[in-house]
């Protein structure tokens, strides 16, 4: 609003003099024409020529405003640049984790206002190489879950175990490099596609490139852009389809191999052809691998070991698919009423 009340006054002022300063030089022709002190064709090529005199004026004012905007904008950018992090990041004696680890949720709480519980003493496990699927309305408590996993938030209650440590006890850098991360939407960068795929490892290499692409099945359609891996996608893979975004986001985890894959709705707004090589991809790269799945598709978690129901930030079922579809709980009605695909 300061930025707007700058504008206006500013435009108000430049623009009334232009205005005042062309209209002064009209009249002064006019009385010169009238008592012929002037002649017509001079007269006229003044007239014609005062507005564009006058205009670097009127455009002082609308840079003016395009600077004060970008003020305005670097203002905020390093507002956000001097937050500190939520999650404080602690040194460990031990900077390395076995890969072979497992999650503990101990009766694990957390809210984002005062008012309500996002999820509220949430307790299970998730084996080290197991596919586990969290499965419930949207605010249920799922991407909460994830996102204390990822470590952008701190537990309120409880405590979340890697094997036998406290997650909040290891260093967060140290701990995301154990982590493949594909959100619901994915962002890519106004920059080739080589780079964005390599956004998961630095250091790659063009072959482990090439081979991350080949195992998220979007190779062929690299080859197929003007430049092949040297093409720029545009920001936010805005030239790019949401499925073919989706893939290369894929290829980030693979080339990313790490030993915990958190997917964020990884198939939504795909048609089924595409869907399907989605999966088979996730499910590629899931093998000997710890998986969290958040979905709210059926034909997305057939292949879980363990799904965890939620409602309302609880635990309302859970077990394997079979174990939940006999014991004829929540899921198997859930399982019942939207067998056609939809949870």
């Amino acid at each position: 609003m300061n930025v707007l009340k700058i504008a206006f006054l500013s435009a108000l002022v430049l623009e009334m003099a232009a205005t005042i300063s062309t209209a002064v030089i009209a009249v002064e022709i006019g009385l010169r024409l009238m008592y012929a002190k002037m002649e017509f064709q001079p007269a006229l090529f003044v007239l014609i020529l005062a507005p564009e005199f006058y205009q670097p004026l009127r455009l002082l004012g609308t840079r003016f405003h395009a600077g004060m905007e970008g003020v305005s904008a670097a203002q905020r950018i390093f507002t956000i640049l001097g937050e500190k992090p939520a999650v404080k990041s602690k040194t460990s004696k031990s900077q390395k984790i076995q890969n072979n680890f497992s999650i503990h949720f101990d009766r694990v709480s957390f809210s984002y206002t005062q008012e309500k519980h996002a999820i509220e003493t949430v307790t299970f496990k998730i084996p080290f190489g197991s596919r586990t699927a969290l499965v419930g309305a949207s605010g249920s408590g799922k991407t909460t879950i994830s996102r204390l996993l990822l470590r952008f938030i701190e537990a309120d209650k409880g405590a979340i175990l890697i094997n036998d440590s406290p997650l909040n006890e290891i260093p967060v850098e140290l701990w995301r490099k154990q982590i493949s991360w594909l959100p619901q939407n994915p962002y890519l960068f106004n920059t080739t596609v080589s780079e964005n795929i390599a956004l998961a490892k630095e250091e790659a290499t063009p072959d482990e490139i090439i081979f991350s692409a080949r195992q998220a099945n979007v190779h062929d359609f690299i080859q197929t852009l003007p430049q092949g891996y040297d093409t720029v996608i545009g920001e936010r893979g805005i030239r790019l389809s949401g499925g073919q975004a989706q893939r290369l986001a894929l290829a980030r985890a693979f080339l990313r191999n790490a030993p915990l894959l958190i997917f964020d709705e990884p198939s939504s707004n795909l048609d089924p052809a595409l869907e399907e090589e989605i999966l088979q991809s996730i499910y590629t790269l899931s093998e000997s691998r710890t998986t969290l799945l958040i979905a709210h598709r059926l034909n997305t978690i057939q292949s879980a070991e363990q799904i965890i129901m939620l409602a309302n930030g609880k635990i309302i079922d859970q077990g394997n698919p079979l174990e939940l579809l006999e014991r004829d709980g929540p899921y198997a009605a859930l399982y019942r009423t939207f067998s056609g695909g939809q949870v």
